[in-house]
Parts: C-alpha cells; sequence; structure tokens
C-alpha cells in the first residue's frame, strides 16, 4: 500500500521520458518526476521515496527527506499566512496547511513553531499545533531548523540556475531587486544572498560583477 506522508521503499515499474512510475507490492503506483530519479537506476531498482499530493492534488513521489512523515511532531517554519490559516515548509516542494482552526495561537511569516502533522478528511496533508492530543507521537530534533532552511534554499537556487536558466543570470546578488529573486527564486532576497554565499564557498558557482554562473 502506498502511504501518503510516509517514506517508503518502492519498486521502478515503467520508465517515461518524464520519469518513472513506481510501484508497491499490491501493484499501486506513484510517478517520481525525472528530476527526481537517482542516476544509475532502472526498471526494477527499489528506490526509498516520500509520497505526497501535487497542486492537481495527484499522489507524487519525492527522494528529498522532509523534515517530517505523517504522525510525528517537528518544528517548521511558517511561509505564508492566508485566509484559510498558514502554511508551513516541511522541507517539500508543496507547502503543507495548517488551517485556522488548528492553532494555538496567532502566528506570523517567517515564525518557527511545532506542529504533529497527519492526513485530514479529504486525504490531504495537515498540520495542527495542538500537539498535546497526539502523546504518542515521535518528536523529531530539528533544532538546527535556520540551517536547515539554508542549505535547502541552497539546493533550490543551484537547480534553478541549471534547469531554468542554463546555468547562468545576468545579475549578482547584489546587483538584483527583490521583486527578481522572487520571481525567478520564488524566495526573498536575503535568502538568496545566504543560498549564493554558501553555493560560493563550496565552489559550486562563480560570480562575476555582472552575473552568477554555475561550476560544472
Amino acid at each position: 500500500m502506498i502511504e501518503l506522508g510516509k517514506i517508503q521503499t518502492l519498486k521502478i515499474a515503467r520508465e517515461k521520458d518524464f520519469g518513472v512510475y513506481l510501484q508497491d507490492e499490491e501493484g499501486a503506483s506513484v510517478l517520481l518526476p525525472k528530476k527526481q530519479v537517482p542516476n544509475g537506476k532502472s526498471t526494477g531498482d527499489e528506490i526509498e521515496v516520500f509520497v505526497y499530493k501535487d497542486s492537481r492534488d495527484r499522489l507524487i513521489a519525492t527522494t528529498k527527506k522532509p523534515l517530517m512523515s505523517v504522525g510525528e511532531i517537528a518544528k517548521v517554519m511558517v511561509k505564508d499566512v492566508t485566509n484559510i490559516g498558514a502554511f508551513v515548509d516541511i522541507g517539500l516542494e508543496r507547502d503543507v496547511l495548517l488551517p485556522y482552526h488548528e492553532m494555538r495561537y496567532d502566528i506570523k511569516k517567517g515564525d518557527t513553531i511545532e506542529v504533529y502533522l497527519y492526513v485530514d478528511h479529504s486525504q490531504r496533508l495537515a498540520a495542527t499545533m495542538y500537539t498535546r492530543k497526539h502523546e504518542d507521537a515521535t518528536v523529531i530534533k530539528n533544532d538546527k531548523i535556520k540551517t536547515y532552511f539554508y542549505e535547502q534554499n541552497a539546493d533550490d537556487v543551484l537547480a534553478i540556475l541549471k534547469e531554468k536558466f542554463d546555468g547562468h543570470v545576468p545579475y549578482t546578488d547584489k546587483t538584483v531587486q527583490p521583486d527578481e529573486i522572487q520571481r525567478d527564486f520564488g524566495m526573498s532576497k536575503a535568502a538568496f544572498k545566504r543560498a549564493v554565499g554558501k553555493l560560493l564557498k563550496e565552489g559550486k558557482i562563480k560570480i562575476t560583477k555582472t552575473s552568477i554562473f554555475c561550476l560544472y
């Protein structure tokens, strides 16, 4: 059985141009996008993945390890607050909804809060701040939450540079405008600067007076 919100080991059943379909022992399948398929893996091989739902409400697999799984309690960062609740980042491409009725107190974007992850009545991942109701839950210790997001942002910037901009953008972290960063990379300028600094230190990019390049 493919479990939503859990890390599980599945076997590659079919290969397509856009990715591979992973299958469980019962024959149920889920797509692992091409960019997530480890090098050298082919039909018949097993891959450890986390399963969640994409923006179209379809099951999707990822090899990224999230901050938490269903049934666990962990500290996460608030990415946004809207009229239906807040969205928290558990380390995936899609954030998880924290409904208003599951908030213990008012929160704002950028806050670090402790939540419990569960599957709601509509079969979507959701979070709650009422963690004491779940005394049997596993508590994940991720006190270095800010460091985690710095590293995640660096990985995201490098991937976007390679896949969206062919390894080059015509600006630097000092010359770019905040709205350009939000448009191109989906993050704040401060987060972008930290990510670029990490990539530069690791020797993965080069910065000139006018541009940022990937180093291959």
